[in-house]
């Protein structure tokens, strides 16, 4: 393990030395995005952009489908109003573009416009810029309750990822869920890998865009500590089972990391082609079950 990170009380690695709230809004607002620090791109390919769609159709069901809880009100799901859709870091609104085509009504939260712009500038009037502690804590105090919050790829990005959840729990709707999607770090297979040589470094360390880095148990211990239940966890594409093949190793072979990634993909959106969504979830679920996936995806109520 770097000396960099400790593990904490709930049992996932973090930084020791976080950064201060000022330095982490100055890098996202005016850095991540502009001078390309992410692995984000200017464009998709037909591919990419159908990958997009089906993983969202994917989460869309699951969360239709999470079990009704003792806060879910009766015909919650035929009543009139549009329900309430809050991203928080939306980045580039490809989940903001999904449940607007939804007919959810939908906010985004980010530090800066410039990704949203650039891919749904149409979708500005739904964003709010700013600071993500300051946004959520302004609509707490609005008195706004959301029936799905999404955290995809935002909690092992700030220095207080307790507090971030405390506040999602203040604006879930009776009924409601949030959706987390953290990196699968330090999983069994990564440490089995750099362990046996296949690779020389943990490649999933990534300073200093990484403040967290979750395993199940850490993030279901979080959870529970923060008013949540998980009640789904699935994984997602197994990538890292390429390190143990050298031809596919693109950790030491940084040239063949795009075919692992457009295989990745493409194996992705076969399985949404043909198959019902409710195996696809099923598979999904059985990888996470294994410790498989490069990322968690949990589908959290409240206790």
């Amino acid at each position: 393990m770097p000396d960099s990170l400790r593990l904490n009380e709930y049992g996932f690695y973090e930084i020791k030395e976080k950064p201060t709230p000022e330095a982490l809004r100055e890098y996202y607002e005016q850095r991540y995005y502009q001078e390309e620090l992410t692995t984000y791109t200017a464009a998709y390919s037909p591919e990419e952009l159908e990958h997009f769609d089906g993983m969202l159709r994917l989460r869309h069901w699951v969360l239709e489908n999470l079990p009704a809880t003792a806060a879910t009100p009766p015909a919650a799901a035929s009543s009139a109003a549009p329900r309430k859709f809050l991203d928080i870091g939306c980045g580039e609104g490809w989940a903001l573009a999904y449940f607007k085509r939804q007919g959810w009504d939908v906010l985004g939260l980010d530090f800066s416009s410039f990704a949203l712009t650039h891919f749904h500038a149409d979708l500005l009037a739904h964003l709010r810029t700013g600071d993500l502690f300051e946004s959520l804590h302004r609509l707490v105090a609005e008195g706004q309750q959301f029936d799905v919050l999404w955290l995809d790829n935002v909690l092992e990005h700030v220095v207080e990822p307790a507090e971030l959840l405390r506040l999602c729990r203040r604006l879930v709707a009776p009924g409601g869920a949030l959706l987390v999607d953290v990196p699968n770090d330090f999983s069994t297979l990564q440490q089995h890998v750099l362990s046996t040589g296949e690779i020389d470094r943990p490649f999933w360390v990534v300073l200093p865009d990484h403040l967290s880095y979750f395993n199940q148990t850490g993030l279901r211990n979080l959870a529970e500590a923060t008013g949540w239940q998980v009640a789904r966890l699935l994984a997602d594409h197994p990538i890292d089972l390429n390190l143990l093949t050298p031809h596919s190793n693109y950790v030491m072979n940084r040239a063949v990391g795009k075919a692992a990634h457009r295989a990745r993909i493409a194996q992705d959106s076969f399985l949404l082609r043909t198959a019902p969504l409710p195996a696809v979830a099923t598979y999904y679920e059985a990888l996470a079950g294994v410790g498989l996936g490069r990322s968690i995806v949990a589908f959290l109520q409240p206790a």
